[in-house]
């Protein structure tokens, strides 16, 4: 074991007082028992995770078995049907509703129990002992009106500690926080990093007293590595960083007096690395989407939960002695990213970057507004001091700007124009996550999502040839086509149980499962020399090509045999890309690849549109509350619902009889 008794301005701690894990094996073999434990209690009272058809049997054997399970995404916590809690409503101590970051999004319901909250102020009090003493005056600028709220957690946690919790007015006045900091000088203070930034600024501007916090810990918003320097030089501090968001409980990872990483919470939390595209889990040091499992939550437990934070793990014990895994990051969210004409990506951290190392400057928005033309304009709405506004600011920024690549291409080929607003205030409202905005003036969807088979792809031949082969092999007549068609849905195996249904055969087991064995070996063949594309196809697809409107296919086909059949129909140049089966994503009526589709394009939900033939595009499309059409193919009866909820919350028919009729849902 490494030495890990710290010497700080005098005093001795113990570095490693908020790991509770002595050793790698003693960390592996508790998180595999509480996640098998976890899972056994999610699959028995949560209604939403008994849902999964395909859930494997068995418990993990191991920590990387976690793969082997369906995600959970912030729009399953939204539609919360059907429930994710796994608890009595009695057992709640504690309901949070969290707003969306995006324009449109449904909010997330949270609930923790007693004991949930309990091990949340437990972990706040290991992890503020290394920087907070007892006798300490600790601020918390986090809400701490209600109990169980994240304020009245750090104000137990510091009362635990011996130390005296101050709690700061609303947040969002600098001139406010700062009367607070120079009138009860606190000596450790957590809060937003913005704020504190901004008061920071304020107090080297105005001539009065200037704080200087031994410690400050900084969460629930993303700090640009200018803003934490920002700090430290201005106040003469140490900044500790904080992950943490509402699903983790509040708490999350947490930086060492080594300040090399963030400590994971590893006695609540299973974290795990994913490629953002297709789900698989990636190696120690890869950056990627961060995803949790909670290892002791009662109430609302979250199995491999997609929490759109970008990151890396490291799995190596670190010099303060604490053998939790470190992360790195977060740095960024996914789909944040303002996409500029011409087709350069401008990165939330590069915004952050660039504006908050120009002097004066204390907050910012930024909202790109397009055009029907192809141009766009930034607009950078920037708060600052007092003793910063002036020209030479605003030619500061814009030098700063032009730096990043991606402005710099839009602006040089006349696509983009820059204009600076200058602000009233220190700080800027923010709707949840401080991120960019994109308005687009009332355009069309920017992507058209299309199902494949029976919306572009005419397989039905191809199905009633494999059904009839395997019908013949086990000594079963054939069935017409227009029977066929009205089973179709749900994979192979449910169309062979629906055919036998509708006409009264019993099939055993073993015949159920020939006929199926013998409809995957030949429907490749059949396949390849039935199916084709509907006559409307192409011409929609060259119109959408034309209006700049990406395309992309959605389907339940395995992905192999889905990259086959567009490649053989000549789609691949009028499709961005396709998203089939995989073992990491579930199908839908799941909306797992309609989402995964949405995060390729770097698109909003809102901003895309479903094209389906079946009740499973209806319901992937509506638990996503995502625009959908459903064509109707006239000789494939599929039992649909065209009733879909438009964006007015009014029932609109949204079923066309040919894809051509799509054009008249795209505005000009």
């Amino acid at each position: 074991m490494l030495n890990t008794i710290m010497h700080r301005e005098g005093a001795m701690f113990d570095a490693r007082g908020f790991c509770p894990f002595e050793s790698l094996e003693e960390r592996d073999a508790y998180q595999l028992d509480h996640m098998r434990q976890t899972i056994r209690h999610v699959r028995a009272n949560s209604p939403f995770y008994r849902q999964f058809a395909h859930w494997p049997e068995d418990l993990p054997l191991s920590l990387e078995d976690l793969a082997r399970l369906p995600f959970t995404w912030p729009e399953d916590l939204a539609r919360n049907d059907p429930p994710l809690m796994a608890a009595p409503r009695s057992r709640v101590a504690r309901m949070v509703t969290l707003e969306s970051s995006g324009t449109t999004g449904t909010p997330k319901r949270m609930a923790f129990s007693d004991e949930d909250l309990e091990n949340t102020i437990d972990y706040f009090h290991r992890g503020m002992s290394q920087f907070a003493r007892p006798g300490d005056r600790v601020g918390i600028a986090f809400p701490a009106a209600r109990s169980g709220s994240i304020g009245q957690g750090l104000c137990e946690a510091t009362r635990r500690l011996g130390a005296m919790p101050l709690t700061a007015p609303d947040g969002s006045s600098a001139d406010a926080l700062l009367g607070w900091l120079r009138a009860e000088q606190p000596d450790v203070l957590f809060g937003i990093p913005i704020p504190f930034f901004a008061a920071a600024r304020l107090s080297l501007s105005d001539g009065g007293l200037v704080p200087h916090p031994r410690a400050i810990l900084i969460s629930a918003d993303h700090a640009a590595r200018a803003v934490i320097t920002g700090l430290e030089t201005m106040w003469r501090t140490e900044v500790f960083n904080h992950w943490g968001m509402t699903e983790t409980g509040y708490g999350g990872a947490l930086e060492c007096v080594c300040h090399d990483g963030l400590h994971v919470r590893e006695a609540d939390l299973y974290l795990e690395i994913i490629d953002p595209l297709s789900g698989a889990v990636l190696p120690a040091g890869a950056r990627g989407e961060i995803t949790i499992t909670t290892l002791r939550r009662e109430t609302l437990p979250l199995i491999r939960y997609r929490t759109g934070d970008l990151g890396c793990l490291i799995d190596e014990p670190c010099t303060c002695g604490n053998v939790t895994r470190r992360l790195f990051g977060p740095d960024d969210r996914l789909n944040t990213a303002l996409r500029l004409p011409g087709g350069g990506m401008l990165a939330r951290g590069a915004l952050d970057e660039a504006l908050f190392a120009t002097g004066g400057v204390t907050d910012y928005a930024a909202v790109l507004t397009g055009d029907k033309r192809g141009r766009a304009e930034l607009q950078v709405n920037v708060a600052a001091v007092q003793v910063a506004k002036s020209d030479d600011m605003a030619e500061s920024i814009l030098a700063q700007l032009q730096k990043l690549p991606a402005l710099t291409q839009a602006t040089e080929k006349d696509l983009l124009t820059i204009r600076l607003q200058q602000a009233d205030t220190l700080l800027l409202p923010h709707k949840s996550k401080r991120v960019p905005v994109r308005h687009d003036n009332g355009a069309g969807p920017k992507a058209v999502l299309f199902d494949l088979d029976g919306t572009l792809a005419h397989t039905l031949p191809a199905v009633h040839a494999a059904l009839n082969e395997a019908r013949a092999a086990v000594g079963r007549p054939p069935v017409s086509e227009a029977l066929v068609a009205t089973c179709l849905g749900g994979g192979a195996r449910r169309l062979i149980m629906r055919i036998s249904e509708r006409l009264a055969e019993s099939p055993d087991k073993e015949e159920q499962q020939a006929q199926l064995d013998r409809y995957l070996s030949c429907y490749q063949r059949h396949e390849d020399h039935l199916a084709r594309l509907y006559p409307d196809v192409m011409p929609v697809l060259e119109v959408l090509a034309d209006r700049s409107c990406r395309c992309v296919v959605v389907t339940n086909k395995r992905q192999n045999d889905a990259e086959k059949l567009i490649k053989r129909l000549g789609l691949v140049p009028l499709t961005e890309a396709v998203f089939g089966r995989q073992k990491t994503l579930s199908p839908k009526p799941r909306p797992d690849l309609l989402l995964m589709a949405c995060r390729h394009l770097q698109l909003d939900i809102r901003d895309c549109l479903f094209v389906g033939d079946g009740p499973e595009d209806l319901s992937a499309a509506e638990r996503l509350t995502m625009p959908a059409l459903l064509v109707d193919r006239g000789k494939i009866r599929r039992e649909i619902s065209p009733s879909i909820h438009d964006t007015s919350g009014n029932e609109e028919r949204r079923a066309i009889k040919s894809l051509q009729d799509l054009k008249a849902y795209l505005k000009d």
